[in-house]
């Protein structure tokens, strides 16, 4: 079963107003599960499986670790644990960074852009 995750500590997907056409009509127009930090998204995502698409922000309050640190662990996961199918990214696997953070933003796109590039 394919589901979103929009991972941010204050925002529904509906307040991402910054976000590109395509994108605000897929925040308005889908279903998402909401998490609030790391232990949230990790426990959904071990629970669920790897999501299709993943909205992230980069900070998630204070003394929290931010959504490079979860796209990293990700990332870390599926190169850890390649015979886990639950722990790999679906081929179709798609994100947006939807933080106000820029250099945040373009640190989890490098990752993730990266990663997907390079993936066996």
């Amino acid at each position: 079963m394919t589901w979103n995750l929009f991972i941010d500590d204050e925002r529904m997907p509906a307040d991402v107003t910054w976000a590109p056409r395509e994108m605000q009509e897929m925040y308005h127009n889908e279903k998402w599960e909401i998490v609030r930090n790391f232990s949230e998204a990790y426990t959904m995502i071990i629970l669920r499986d790897m999501p299709k698409f993943i909205s992230f922000d980069h900070d998630l309050g204070e003394n929290q670790q931010t959504g490079f640190y979860i796209a990293r662990r990700l990332i870390d996961d599926a190169l850890d644990f390649p015979d886990e199918p639950h722990m790999q990214f679906p081929t179709d696997f798609a994100f947006y960074v939807h933080s106000q953070n820029q250099i945040g933003k373009k640190n989890i796109e490098g990752l993730l852009n990266n990663y997907l590039e390079h993936r066996t």
